[in-house]
């Protein structure tokens, strides 16, 4: 979906004269203006709702410990709703820590460094974690040295897997998935010349067509909870990295009849060439 801003004017030359009609396409601004406007909400959401967080959380915590043994009468009502609160209080966090994030993105620290290697620690941590979905890592033998921060890129691989991972569950909890059903998620890293290509590929409930483009944006989402701000933050990330991101619907395979597929592509670029990227996305902005 584009976005394009027409403008006609008429020629002020007597009868003879004609119009000009001009198409700008202003994708892009409208995209950075809307990412702008979300990060000063999400900035101003963070400071305001994360600061009495801590205190309630505390109290439930402290109200359980201090008259939980001496109850008598509807202890189970007691322990349910101090359990509610402090469950409650810490899905708020979480929340509050994406809005956190998303408004004050790092500055990437460029370094050259095996990009597997920034691949193979977040998917790891999924694989011993994950017991419900089958989480594989395909990589070149050779290494991919490249000018990255590190530590962002796992922070697109996890969100990647962990959205990838939540659709399958969505998939189990819809009830649509037979008793031969079996949660994937694959990570490839391959090399195509100077580009280094990543694909998440999952069989969950897949991506909605129509408004595909649109997950991208900031508190877009097509789950039941989550703040939209996952594919955000990796939109961004990899915009620093002078990358690609695109969505898709998964390829069909024997054991994949659905699913998403995302694909980031990353120029291999030296140490150099990748900070005057950055520098120049900085003044952009």
């Amino acid at each position: 979906a584009r976005t394009f801003d027409v403008r006609l004017t008429r020629e002020a030359t007597g009868s003879d004269g004609g119009a000009v009609i001009t198409f700008d396409d202003i994708s892009e601004l409208v995209s950075a203006q809307r990412a702008s406007a979300w990060a000063d909400v999400a900035r101003r959401i963070a400071h305001e709702i994360k600061n009495p967080l801590t205190p309630i959380q505390l109290s439930a915590e402290r109200i359980k410990r201090k008259y939980g043994k001496v109850l008598t009468e509807d202890r189970e009502v007691f322990d349910k709703c101090t359990d509610t609160i402090i469950r409650h209080v810490g899905d708020v966090s979480r929340m509050v820590d994406e809005f956190s994030s998303f408004a004050r993105m790092p500055e990437p620290e460029i370094a050259v460094q095996d990009l597997r290697a920034a691949l193979r620690e977040p998917v790891t941590l999924f694989q011993m974690g994950s017991r419900d979905v089958d989480i594989t890592l395909a990589m070149p033998d050779e290494a991919i040295n490249m000018a990255i921060d590190r530590r962002l890129i796992g922070r697109v691989v996890t969100n990647l897997v962990k959205n990838g991972a939540e659709a399958v569950e969505a998939v189990r909890e819809g009830g649509a998935a037979g008793e031969d059903y079996s949660g994937q998620v694959s990570v490839t890293l391959t090399r195509e010349g100077e580009t280094a290509i990543i694909d998440v590929i999952d069989n969950g409930t897949g991506l909605d067509k129509e408004n595909r483009a649109r997950l991208l944006e900031p508190y877009v989402t097509t789950k039941a909870k989550g703040t939209g701000l996952g594919l955000a933050i990796v939109q961004k990330i990899v915009e620093q990295h002078g990358g690609t991101l695109s969505l898709d619907e998964a390829p069909v395979t024997e054991t994949r009849t659905s699913g998403a597929w995302v694909q980031i592509r990353l120029p291999i670029r030296d140490l150099s060439a990748t900070q005057e990227a950055a520098a120049t996305s900085v003044a952009a902005e």
